[in-house]
């Protein structure tokens, strides 16, 4: 009887510390839309994980990520903290993410890329933008993407005070009367250009 309870014992601890170290992921599968140097390309169908660790950071993983005929594999961005702003969590990196596959565009960047997301997880949903600046030869290619739909909130943090929108445009650049359905390109008064799919 005592051999029982000390297995119990050490199994309860085993399933303690466990849990203690447990992670969280949340998956979500949207349209990613990509622009090559300004060019846009056909959305696809793209998967994010977000990983939560328990030492309070989060990793951004963009899956089997394609743009034009070059793939790359998953993109990773670690170590980013979520900002909780009511039911929305915001998620905003600048630096270099990790390129781990053996693709051979991943090797020719030694396995990294510098990136500058900014991501906003609200409803079950996420929103990303993703910007990555991809050196081949003497060329450095920008490649932005724009993962999901913006949410309502986000669209009107975009349009209200001191970033309400001067122009809006499509995608190939001609001017809107106000945001359409896809990819619109918003420039506010502050100066800044923001990329809306609706």
């Amino acid at each position: 009887m005592k051999k029982f309870f000390m297995t119990l014992a050490v199994a309860a601890t085993a399933f303690m510390a466990t849990t203690a170290n447990a992670q969280t992921k949340e998956q979500f599968t949207d349209k990613l839309a990509i622009s090559l140097d300004d060019t846009p390309q056909d959305p696809v169908d793209a998967t994010v994980e977000l990983e939560h660790l328990t030492d309070g950071t989060s990793t951004f993983m963009l899956k089997d990520f394609t743009f034009g005929p070059f793939e790359v594999g998953d993109v990773i961005v670690e170590g980013i903290k979520g900002v909780k702003n009511g039911d929305a969590t915001t998620y905003d990196f600048e630096g270099t993410a990790k390129l781990p596959s053996d693709k051979m565009v991943a090797n020719s960047l030694n396995h990294q890329v510098p990136l500058k997301l900014h991501s906003v997880v609200e409803g079950g949903k996420l929103y990303a933008e993703i910007a990555l600046f991809v050196t081949m030869g003497d060329e450095t290619l920008k490649v932005d993407c724009v993962f999901g739909k913006k949410s309502e909130t986000a669209i009107n943090g975009v349009v209200a005070g001191k970033t309400a929108p001067v122009a809006v445009f499509n995608a190939t650049g001609a001017r809107q009367n106000g945001l359409q359905k896809g990819l619109n390109i918003v420039r506010t008064t502050d100066g800044k250009t923001v990329k809306v799919l609706k």
